[in-house]
């Protein structure tokens, strides 16, 4: 017999076992926004090995008294395999559903003016170029707002260079940032935080609790060791993520298109 306490506990996880960023309710669907980042065996491999590595240095930090408490978890397979986040994971109405894919569709239309599965020539430079992808080959650690997360990610690397960022995967998703958070505006769901400076990333492993101290440790050094080893300043991940593609995420719905290059059917009237 399941207790009040055991009923609280269980509502306040989702399936995965991280705590939900907002309370459980009958009716509300859990709902996200996100690029599908399909990496090869070899780029999953990597990044297995350093989800380990970085588990293995936990252990070794002198200054963490809690390392046999952090319990790094590889993010691989699952509803929540590798993918660049376009919005917050916030609840939606069954009757919102339809209405809601419907006008990220004209969202992703407006923002990329598509006609008929091809870009216009007027459209910005990023969004133009239908082939941009991100190109991750730095390390990051990152917590969630609500603190208790820390999660560990591939990112590109800015070198400073405006020309060169604009014509970069991560500018074409802030555009797509913009786009969803249009839409959200519209429905009354909360927005992406959005700042130029936005960092997209595919995160690979996290681990329960605000252990971003330790963990940036953990990955400061596993990045030295991996460095020192190959003898050269060459980057620790090579990730490539394609941006040609967008899924709307809805607990109990299959991932549905929004969003591709190759193709972007109109919404229903």
């Amino acid at each position: 017999m399941k207790t009040m306490h055991s009923e609280e506990t269980q509502n306040e996880k989702d399936a995965e076992g991280r705590t939900r960023q907002f309370p459980h309710a009958v009716g509300n669907f859990a709902t996200s926004v996100r690029i599908r980042c399909h990496a090869t065996t070899k780029e999953t491999r990597l990044l297995s090995s350093l989800a380990r590595d970085v588990q293995g240095q936990l252990l070794l930090d002198e200054k963490d008294n809690n390392k046999k408490d952090i319990k790094v978890r590889e993010i691989m397979r699952g509803e929540d395999a590798l993918h660049v986040s376009l919005s917050k994971v916030f609840p939606v109405r069954k009757e919102q559903r339809e209405p809601y894919r419907s006008q990220l569709k004209a969202s992703f239309n407006k923002a990329f003016r598509t006609h008929r599965g091809r870009f216009d020539s007027s459209c910005s430079s990023s969004s133009r170029n239908n082939n941009a992808s991100l190109e991750l080959r730095e390390l990051r650690v990152f917590v969630n707002d609500e603190r208790t997360t820390t999660f560990v990610a591939a990112c590109e690397k800015d070198d400073g260079d405006d020309a060169t960022r604009k014509r970069s995967g991560s500018e074409r998703v802030r555009e797509m940032i913009l786009a969803v958070n249009e839409v959200n505006e519209r429905f009354g769901f909360p927005k992406y935080e959005y700042e130029p400076r936005v960092i997209p990333h595919v995160s690979f492993c996290y681990a329960d609790g605000d252990w971003e101290e330790e963990m940036k440790r953990a990955v400061e050094a596993v990045v030295k060791e991996r460095k020192e080893e190959a003898k050269e300043d060459a980057s620790v991940v090579e990730i490539t993520c394609k941006t040609d593609a967008v899924d709307l995420c809805i607990s109990g719905w299959e991932p549905k298109k929004v969003f591709s290059s190759e193709s972007l059917p109109p919404p229903p009237i």
